[in-house]
């Protein structure tokens, strides 16, 4: 059997394997994370020519790659051997590059800074962005703060003010923030891509973010 490409979604209980159909990816496989031997064959009996593998959160130490480049598709570990490349990354930087990819947001960010804020069952991410570079980043859990709490986060966060000590006092993951350029002009416009609007619909203006597997092969190929 003969697979072009091939996206993985590894996390500590399961690995699923899809494979393009046109302009979209359909599961083909799902193994246990305890099978890895199983999926290590199955995965040879293919033979894909481009592996896109996104990895379940790694903890707060990912936003470092800011301190490396403000660029996320720098941030993407690339592999390339006779027959294959396989590009492998945190399954945040999916979601960020996709919100990045939409349209309406691509053009704002490359007018003004942004802030970008993406929930999966209520811990979110933060990002200042601005012409598609990531200057800062902070991770909390909702359910941890107030909304007066989460305002006051998001005003110092904005100004580079949110030390990464307050938000671990908060419960929250961290915060990391390095060379804020003047000229994106304080951030002020936020999108928010969540499932629980009720949490975040007074901060921000809603987004949607589907088809990311597409938005990320396309995105990488280009690297």
């Amino acid at each position: 059997m003969h697979m072009k490409t091939l996206y993985i979604e590894k996390n500590s209980h399961d690995i699923k394997i899809f494979r393009q159909e046109n302009s979209s990816f359909q599961l083909l496989q799902e193994f246990s994370s305890a099978r890895q031997e199983e999926y290590d064959d199955f995965l040879k009996s293919l033979s894909p020519e481009q592996i896109f593998v996104s990895r379940e959160n790694s903890g707060f130490g990912f936003w470092n790659n800011i301190h490396k480049s403000h660029n996320p598709l720098a941030w993407v570990e690339k592999t390339k051997t006779r027959n294959s490349c396989t590009y492998q990354f945190d399954v945040r930087l999916e979601k960020l590059l996709s919100a990045l990819a939409l349209p309406k947001i691509n053009e704002r960010n490359f007018q003004e800074g942004i802030t970008l804020i993406v929930e999966n069952n209520y811990n979110f991410f933060a990002v200042l962005a601005y012409k598609n570079k990531i200057y800062a980043a902070f991770e909390h859990d909702i359910t941890k703060l107030t909304p007066q709490s989460l305002q006051k986060n998001l005003e110092e966060f904005r100004f580079g003010w949110l030390p990464h000590e307050e938000v671990i006092k908060q419960s929250g993951a961290g915060c990391t923030i390095k060379n804020i350029p003047a000229e994106a002009e304080g951030f002020r416009p936020t999108f928010i891509a969540c499932e629980h609007e009720e949490c975040f619909n007074r901060f921000g203006r809603m987004i949607s973010i589907e088809n990311t597997k597409e938005t990320m092969v396309q995105l990488l190929r280009a690297i």
